[in-house]
This record gives C-alpha cells, structure tokens and sequence, in this order.
C-alpha cells in the first residue's frame, strides 16, 4: 500500500474545540483512507491561519513530499488546507509532479482540468470569504472605536467588562499605573528604577515578573490613560469612554521626560530646605551640610564663598512669615460668614465658565476641521496629521469632562475656597506640628522662592499668601470709624476667592480620576 501523509488544520485554540475541529478532521481523514486503501505514514497537524502564506507545518508537508518521501496526501477540505490563491498554486504544484493531492469532502481530480478548475473556484471562493471576513472585522473594530470603546485586551491598569463595553479601572493596578506617571514625572527616577519600586509595591506583568523598561516606556507614552485612544499601526487616535487613570498635563509631563526634555536629577539627602535655597548673586541652589549636629545651606560656587545659613535661621524666618499673614480670631469668624454667603451664590460663575468652555471647544473643533481639510489636500503628512490630530483630541476631551462636571462648579469652587481658609487659619500652627515632608508640601503651597544674601534670608510667598501679607500691612494704620476688622476680613475674602476660583478651573481642566494612590 502507498504511503500517504495527513493534514488538518484550525485556525484558533477555540476552533480546534468546536465546529471543524482537530478530532474530527482526524476521523474523517482515517475513515476515507480506510474505505480507499491508503495508508497514512504521518500527520501534520496546525493550529494557525491559513490567510497568510508561510505556514510551519504547511511547509514542513511541502518539502516532504517534493522530496518523496510519500506518494500523495490528504486534506478535510480545500478551505481546511488553504485560504490564499499562492498555497493553492502550491498545491497544484504538487499535482503537476504526480503526486496525489486527496480531500475527503470534494471529490476533486487534481489530474484533470476539470476538476483542477473546480478546485480553482473553491480555492477563490475561500480566499474571497477570508478577505470580505477580515473586511467586516476591521468595520466592526473601527464602528467600535469610534464609539469611543476599546476593542482590544485591556492595557495594563485596566479591566474587561465584554463586548461594546468601556473598560473599567483596576482597583488594584490602576493606583500602581497612575504611581508609575506621578513618579516618572518627578524627574527622580529613572526607568530601571521604576520597575524595581513597581515590583516592590506589588506591579507585575502576564507572566508575574517584573514590567520592564520598554513595556514601561509603552505605557508611559499611551494616551489611553489620558482618555484616548490610538492605534499604534495606524496612527489612528480617537476620544475613549473609559475613565482615564491620569491628567492631559501629567500624561504631557511625563511624554516630556521621556523624550529627554528634562534632566533627572536623582536626591540623595533629606535635608528640609533642600533645593530650595538660592544664592542671591550667582542663582544656584544651596548645598545642605551637616556639622557639629547642625545643618547648615552652602554656596559652593567659586565667586560666591561667604553665603552660608544654618538650617534654624531659616526655620525662624519661615515661622516669622507664615505668622504675618495670620487672621485674628474675629476675623476668622468674618470670613467663614462671607464664605458660607458666596457659597449660596455662585450661579452666574458656572454660567460664565459654560459658556468660556463652549467657545474654546467651539474653537478646537474648528481647528480640528481645518486640520482635516489640509491633511485632505495633501498639504501635511500622515505622522504630522496623527500627531496634531491627537493633541487636539486630548484637547476636546479634556474640555467635554469640563462641560459635564459644570454643575459641581459652585462646589469645587468653594471647596477651595474652604480649604484656603482651612490653611491659613491655622497655618504656622500646622508647620509647627508637621512633620518634614509636610513641611516641604506645604513650603511649596506657600511659598515661591528663596534667596540667602551672605547670611541674611530672603522668603517670596507666593499669591494669595503675598497679597494677604500686603492687605495686612495695608490695613494697620489707625483706627476709624466703620470697623477696620470687618474691612480686613472683605478684603480677605476676595483675595481667597480669587485665587479658589482659579484653583477650581485648573482642576476642572486637569480632571483627575478619583483614584487611591
């Protein structure tokens, strides 16, 4: 009896355990060598597409037979052996050399022209289904995407929730992704670095190792955690309607360090007013030192060799600063009445930033068009078009969130204005009890910079803390009539106010996902 090799095929783990799959294809190929009188010395068996040429097994079986070691073989069907017209050519190959090509379901005389042209319109018909399959696939993929879904397996941080379905936040990896931004963006660390602090707190990749550095720098330039989507082949980017781990500003830090905008610098002491002292002639930072258990602030610049400050003359100055901008106890109270009365009164602020918002999305919109207008005209590249389509995008997205958070305006406004007065009313109280950390957090709040002359200290605040400063030393002139407590505390309020709405705008805008660190 000849010897025959076999050949089956699926195209996926899941198709090999229902429908056409392995098991049965192996059956219906004994069962018809048996009624034949074949004898099948060898089997191949895959599990790949037959769409795309260069298949392992597929050409394994070629090479064998062109060598001879077989009289013919036998596949299930045309479509089970091929869905490309170039391995159908290989095939009749095969049968030009005489060797014998069987399939169990078509009776198919490759020897002949008939059935080598029944074969051909077989073959066609099953290369045109894989193309008009892979055709709708891509429709659907992009109907999706441009419903803002993703259709994909979910990046790292995020969850599968099915089919049309936005992804949602991992409660366990997505505060690990967003400590992944926050700390690159700090300038401090390095890629390396991050990997071994990521697997420290618990990050880990598909196979439980470590996230490596250019799967960190892959996740670290995705817009995907910024609330958009793009696809890497095409450049493709459109707006997602999962929520986004971290703000277009922290995303756009982070892109920056990547792209070597910025110079890590890495901290090696935990001095309390490291990098923050300047030397008042030549700008550089002052270098902490530590002698005789005090800790003093150092020029080391060559023209600069007499600026020198111990660490408690500072404290002392700071102390004196933050006490100049307290508020009597009469006028604390002022104040917390004149914020209760604008927090029942903010209507006309929201309506106003509705409409800001309306006209800057009008805005971008308008310049999305014409930018799609000029890629159209041919007058700009895909790369340059995909890059500023995404800015834009983020741009848009980053304004929709702050339409649909409008009616919290009235709150986040006052929220912060509530927390101003938090903080200044018991301002050196709370330096006092802090500890270092804090103490630098709330410098950077206050503060704006530094300057040591020789040994004299020199302490910018920043604003509203600055104008409150002024607004006190405005108002210690003399008494009169009308109640000079009552005027501070007005002019207080509005400096607070100010500022607050500021701090709620920028917030808006930035639209940080309320996530655990």
């Amino acid at each position: 009896m000849k010897a025959y090799f076999a050949y089956i095929r699926v195209s996926t783990v899941r198709q090999g355990e229902h429908g056409s799959s392995l098991q049965e294809q192996r059956e219906a190929i004994v069962a018809f060598a048996a009624r034949n009188g074949l004898t099948i010395t060898e089997w191949f068996e895959e599990q790949e597409t037959a769409a795309k040429t260069g298949r392992r097994e597929f050409s394994r079986l070629l090479g064998s037979l062109k060598a001879g070691r077989a009289a013919g073989v036998i596949f299930h069907k045309i479509d089970r052996s091929v869905r490309n017209l170039s391995d159908w050519s290989q095939i009749q190959d095969l049968a030009d050399r005489k060797i014998d090509v069987r399939f169990t379901q078509e009776s198919i005389d490759l020897g002949s022209n008939e059935g080598r042209l029944t074969g051909d319109f077989l073959a066609v018909i099953s290369s045109h289904y894989v193309r008009n399959l892979r055709e709708e696939v891509k429709k659907g993929i992009r109907g999706r995407l441009k419903q803002g879904f993703y259709p994909f397996a979910a990046p790292l941080g995020y969850l599968d929730r099915g089919a049309a379905k936005a992804k949602e936040l991992d409660p366990i990896t997505a505060p690990l992704v967003r400590y992944a931004f926050e700390r690159y963006a700090s300038g401090e660390i390095s890629l390396n670095g991050l990997s071994d602090e990521l697997y420290s707190r618990g990050l880990r990749n598909r196979a439980n190792g470590k996230v490596k550095t250019n799967r960190l720098s892959d996740i670290l330039r995705n817009p995907f955690y910024a609330g958009c989507i793009r696809i890497k082949k095409t450049g493709d980017v459109y707006i997602g309607v999962h929520d986004q781990i971290v703000s277009k500003e922290l995303f756009d830090r982070t892109k920056s360090i990547l792209s070597r905008r910025f110079i890590r610098r890495t901290r090696r002491h935990s001095f309390l007013f490291r990098r923050m002292l300047r030397c008042a002639r030549c700008g550089y930072f002052l270098t902490g030192e530590k002698q005789k258990e005090q800790i003093y602030y150092r020029c080391h610049s060559r023209n600069c060799p007499k600026t020198l400050v111990r660490e408690d003359i500072v404290s002392k100055e700071v102390m004196h600063r933050l006490e100049a901008v307290a508020l009597t106890s009469i006028e604390n109270d002022e104040l917390a009445s004149l914020i209760d009365e604008a927090r029942r009164d903010s209507a006309k602020a929201v309506e106003d930033r509705r409409r800001a918002l309306q006209m800057q999305l009008q805005r971008i919109e308008m310049r999305r068009v014409k930018l799609i207008d000029v890629y159209l005209d041919g007058s700009l590249d895909q790369s340059s078009f995909n890059a500023k389509n995404e800015a834009l995008l983020l741009d848009l997205r980053s304004l929709r969130e702050g339409l649909t958070s409008l009616t919290d305006n009235s709150r986040e406004t006052s929220t912060e204005l509530y927390k101003l007065f938090e903080l200044l009313k018991t301002l050196s109280l709370s330096y006092k009890s802090s500890n270092q950390e804090e103490q630098r957090e709330m410098l950077k709040i206050v503060t704006s910079n530094f300057f040591v002359h020789v040994k004299n200290v020199v302490i910018e605040l920043r604003n509203p803390f600055f104008e409150l400063e002024k607004a006190k030393i405005a108002m210690c002139g003399g008494p009169y009539r009308g109640g000079v407590r009552t005027s501070r505390a007005k002019r207080v309020f509005k400096i607070l106010l100010r500022h607050a709405r500021g701090q709620a705008e920028k917030g808006r805008l930035e639209e940080k996902p309320s996530i655990a660190a």
